[in-house]
């Protein structure tokens, strides 16, 4: 009997990362598929949280022409409060946005209770190999795009400058929870 769509995808992730520590589920605020969210600590280094959702790529969107996403956090902390953000964000946003590179998703308060970032950009992983970044299911290929936490003030930069001078600036430290504002 061939595997199902899901286990194909969590024989997939535990062959990128071994077994995961935690699974939490959230319901979609749309009805749609339940987003999980597979927690790795000490991953991809000690000291860091990793989470890694599955439930967003089950729907169909007109922008996902070559693959659908799911999403990864990773950050410098031990928490599990990153990567249930993540959940709640995929859960939350599912069908509100596209979840394509430079998406831009802001929040009403701190993401979590250990930094004073209240948004995440969308853009590529960067954890993971180039060729462990997706994989092909029954009817798709899903790939793996990563949230970066920042601050809602540093939006308009972002805007005015780009996703690549953004990314590639000196103080925007990717999984720094606690880094400064960028000015």
């Amino acid at each position: 009997m061939p595997k199902s769509d899901a286990e194909v995808y969590l024989d997939h992730l535990t062959t990128i990362f071994g077994g995961e520590q935690k699974i939490l589920k959230q319901d979609a605020d749309d009805g749609g598929p339940a987003i999980s969210i597979f927690i790795y600590e000490s991953t991809p280094e000690p000291g860091m949280i990793t989470g890694v959702t599955y439930g967003l790529s089950q729907r169909n969107y007109p922008d996902w022409t070559q693959s659908r996403p799911e999403m990864i956090i990773s950050m410098e902390s031990t928490s599990h409060a990153w990567p249930a953000v993540a959940m709640d964000l995929t859960a939350y946003f599912a069908s509100k946005k596209r979840f394509c590179y430079g998406d831009v998703f802001t929040v009403d308060g701190p993401l979590v209770e250990d930094t004073e970032m209240d948004a995440v950009l969308i853009f590529a992983q960067s954890i993971l190999e180039p060729e462990a970044a997706s994989v092909q299911l029954s009817n798709y290929r899903v790939h793996l795009s990563q949230y970066y936490p920042f601050y809602r003030s540093e939006v308009d930069l972002y805007g005015r400058i780009g996703l690549e001078a953004f990314w590639k600036h000196p103080k925007f430290e990717i999984y720094d929870p606690k880094r400064p504002r960028i000015e």
